[in-house]
């Protein structure tokens, strides 16, 4: 007991030390993406939006998991009509998202830093009922005011790489106690629930509930019709998507995108970088790439005659997934660990992917025991493998159907997660 609080005691010191880089943080962001800086009140627990009453507290890190979470929160929207849902993020691109899904269903804010002053003015504000984290976010304060106040707390999708469980061993009694403050860990797999007994969860409070992005459900939010643009704005030609790239992966599609013209002269690429501070630099790797390019914010309702379109607008992406033929998901490549592989299997595509899928590696390797993906290198792989597709059509719908199977048998983690979520919303 006196290590714990001893831990705490220097976690306190080591925050509020640090808390002058994190505005530094935000500055250097902004220099890239404007959004950054603002609302930064909101990270110090200072909220300018009313809370009335006792919430609904979801909180999901970024783009992703918001994305992940939005069947949950509609759900809980849906079952629970007299609550506030205050969904909380912590990127920029996170909180649109949230914004464009929900509007004003839901309270949109972002989580405080991890220091005990903002801690507790989000939990006076906030008044959470419940707490509902989803994937792995691990805040020793916000956990250890969540056991102290008797708020129940639940990791729902939840998942730990064996990166973050070296990182949370350093620090390992402090992070024992936060887990282990009555939370009720609901795992994707049942590896991920041991690592979390292990690192101080009760066995009887962890559970294993799947993974929330089987239950994604699509919705092409675009106000261009599909085939209004497969038909009329790229005149029926072939076209693949490259999205949620990152840094050096653009030029390995460009690079590809070169083979390919040479068997398809009209080929069309869709180049979606994962990050919108990105667009600029992108645009001008572009520049200098020697294909002509367009950009979406530029180029909707105009027929698009370029070798590469590059989208620089958010919530586009699976719009573009479902217009083109053939899907590569970025983040993959090099160490990023990969991104969603669901999304462009719901919507019946095949599946391009690099061999860095840390971050996605369960659903990867279901994916890839059922043929329901290809893993590629570098460009010359990522050319070969679409010409190949291209001229089998029989390996693209065995692909496709593989994918939907695993998807459609994986399903249901919503409705385990809500299981353990309404018991304790009757408790308060």
């Amino acid at each position: 007991m006196l290590v714990t609080k001893l831990s705490r005691f220097f976690y306190h010191i080591f925050t509020y030390l640090v808390s002058p880089l994190l505005i530094l943080h935000l500055i250097l962001r902004s220099a890239s993406d404007r959004r950054y800086i603002n609302r930064i009140s909101e990270r110090f627990g200072f909220y300018e939006k009313e809370n009335d009453k006792k919430s609904i507290w979801v909180h999901a890190v970024s783009y992703g998991e918001v994305n992940a979470a939005q069947t949950l929160v509609s759900s809980l929207l849906n079952e629970n009509p007299n609550h506030q849902v205050i969904f909380t993020c912590t990127t920029p691109t996170g909180s649109a998202l949230i914004e464009e899904l929900f509007k004003d269903k839901v309270i949109n804010v972002y989580l405080p830093y991890d220091l005990k002053g903002p801690v507790k003015r989000f939990f006076q504000w906030a008044k959470p009922k419940v707490a509902i984290i989803i994937e792995t976010e691990i805040w020793p304060n916000i956990f250890h005011y969540c056991g102290r106040k008797e708020i129940p707390l639940i990791l729902a999708s939840a998942c730990i790489s064996d990166d973050s469980m070296r990182k949370y061993s350093f620090l390992f009694r402090l992070f024992k106690d936060s887990v282990s403050q009555g939370i009720v860990v609901a795992s994707q797999t049942q590896e991920d629930a041991q690592k979390f007994i292990s690192l101080g969860a009760k066995k009887e409070r962890t559970f294993v509930t799947g993974n929330l992005k089987f239950d994604t459900e699509i919705n092409l939010s675009s106000s261009m019709d599909t085939e209004v643009f497969r038909n009329e704005i790229i005149n029926k030609r072939f076209s693949w998507t490259a999205g949620s790239t990152h840094e050096g992966e653009e030029v390995e599609a460009i690079m590809a995108h070169r083979l390919i013209i040479e068997s398809i002269p009209d080929a069309l690429l869709i180049l979606a970088p994962r990050k919108p501070e990105r667009f600029q630099t992108v645009s001008k790797i572009l520049d200098q790439s020697g294909l002509s390019h367009c950009k979406w914010s530029e180029s909707k309702d105009k027929e698009i005659k370029s070798d590469v379109l590059l989208v620089d607008t958010l919530g586009d992406l699976l719009f573009f997934y479902s217009v083109s033929k053939v899907s590569f998901v970025g983040g993959s490549l090099f160490d990023i660990g990969g991104h969603n592989l669901i999304e462009p299997g719901i919507l019946m595509k095949p599946i391009l992917t690099g061999p860095k899928l840390d971050n996605v590696h369960e659903i990867a390797d279901q994916f890839k025991l059922n043929q329901a993906i290809i893993i590629v290198k570098d460009h010359k792989d990522i050319a070969n493998s679409i010409l190949e597709l291209v001229n089998d059509n029989d390996k693209c719908i065995k692909m496709t159907n593989n994918a939907r199977t695993i998807i459609e048998k994986n399903k249901g983690s919503k409705e385990k997660i809500l299981q353990l979520i309404r018991p304790l919303m009757d408790l308060h």
